[in-house]
This record gives C-alpha cells, structure tokens and sequence, in this order.
C-alpha cells in the first residue's frame, strides 16, 4: 500500500516541478522594462497668458529685474554726469580695451525713453515664454551671452566699416548702447519654439498678422539688408544711428 501511494503520489509532484523551472527560466531571460524602454524626452511646454498678463513663476522676478535694472541705468542718464555714463555705459572701439566692463553695461542702457520702452516692451512679450522653456538661469545665460556677442559683433562692423575708408577720412568709432542685441535672441528663440503662430505687427497703423517664422525672417532680413547696404522693399531699414551688426550677433545667438 505504501508503494502503491508513492508510485501514485509521484507522477503529480513532477509537472509542478518543471513548470516552475521553466517559468523562473523564462523570467530569467527577460530583460528589465527600464533596460528595454528608451527614456522619453520631456516636452517643452510653455505658459500660456493673455495679452497683458504679468509674467508668472520665475519668469516674473527674471523679465522684473531685467526692465527694472535697464530703468535704473536710464534714471541714471538723467542726473549722474554725461560724461561719466558715456564713458562707463557706452560701447567704443576706441576705450574697450581701456573699459572693458562697458561690454555688459552698455546693453544695459538706453538712449531716449522710445528707445528703452521697445526694448522693454518687446522683453515683456517674448521673455516668459523662453524662460518657460529654458528656466530662468538657462535664460540668463542665453540674454547675457546674448548681449555680449552682439557687442562684439558691433565692434567688428565698425572696425570694417572704418577700415574700408581711405585713411584720410576715417574718424574715431561711434559709441553704441542699447539692450536690442540681447533682446533679439529672446525673440528669435520665441519664434523657433513656436514658427506657426501668428503675430501682430503693425505696419502704417494696421495690424497685419504674420506667421512668427516669417516675422522672424524678415526681422532678421531688416538688418542684414542695412548691414551689407541691400535694399528689401517693405522691410529695409535705412535708418541712421542703429547698431544693425548688434541686432544679427544678438539674434544668431
């Protein structure tokens, strides 16, 4: 009877014996999850706010401090010695070497009111929405460097522009200020990250409304076209007295 019970007892234990090896062998084969799913990239999303909304999270203190500090520079203008904030927050290739920190503190400063409230104005718009996707530190680093190149590339073109006179008719560099450069790159970045949404433009008093790729061309264009003394119908701009070598070093940023 006992051998009887064992014979039967046994062909019952063998199945699960070999369904459980081949189940942990099947296990072991298999690779983690984590080693098979590629990680996925964050998408870059950015606020959205109305109109004239302030800015919201980090970019409020960033896009704040920014228009505060170039306001703070222009109050200067207005009683501090001329000469003095000529010659600490004015650009030239004459006295850089000599005011190397006039590099950075010139695109901190601005000429007349008109002139600071566009560059403010257009940092308001298109400054949150790149600090959204860079963080406020990324964002920094891009409107500093930003500031810096198109300095830089403002004292090549003037020291090409001097240099293609004759000798005799050159004269000493003009002094340039002005945050465009470094207000650029926010815009030009601001149109890549978003290429088909439409932005107002105003052209003689009428809203026209533009594709931000095609108003980022021919924001660009505006400039190149002055720079190398190419007429653009419609988008050229001839004006005197503007840093166009600034306006493309700080938009290619």
């Amino acid at each position: 009877m006992l051998i009887a019970a064992a014979r039967r007892a046994a062909p019952r234990a063998a199945p699960c014996c070999i369904g459980t090896v081949r189940t942990a062998t099947r296990r072991a084969h298999q690779l983690p999850r984590a080693a098979t799913t590629a990680p996925r990239r964050p998408k870059i999303t950015t606020p959205r706010r109305s109109f004239l909304a302030l800015p919201q999270g980090e970019a409020l203190p960033v896009v704040g401090g920014l228009i505060g500090a170039n306001c703070l520079v222009y109050g200067a203008w207005q009683v501090v010695d001329p000469r003095v904030m000529t010659r600490h927050f004015t650009l030239s290739n004459d006295d850089v070497l000599q005011y190397p920190h006039t590099l950075v503190t010139s695109f901190f400063s601005h000429a007349s009111g008109w002139h600071l409230l566009g560059n403010m104005v257009t940092l308001f718009f298109f400054g949150p929405e790149a600090i959204g996707a860079l963080g406020a530190a990324r964002f920094l680093a891009v409107y500093g460097g930003a500031g810096l190149v198109a300095n830089s590339a403002q004292l090549a073109t003037n020291a090409y522009a001097n240099m293609r006179r004759d000798p005799y008719f050159r004269t000493r560099s003009p002094r340039c200020l002005g945050a465009s450069g470094a207000v650029n790159a926010a815009v030009a970045y601001g149109c890549l990250l978003n290429p088909w949404r439409m932005i107002i433009v105003f052209a003689e008093f009428l809203p026209l409304p533009l594709p931000a790729l095609l108003y980022g061309g021919a924001f660009l264009a505006k400039d190149l076209g002055a720079l190398f003394d190419v007429h653009i119908p419609y988008v050229s701009d001839r004006a005197h007295g503007i840093a166009h070598g600034a306006h493309v070093g700080g938009t290619l940023v």
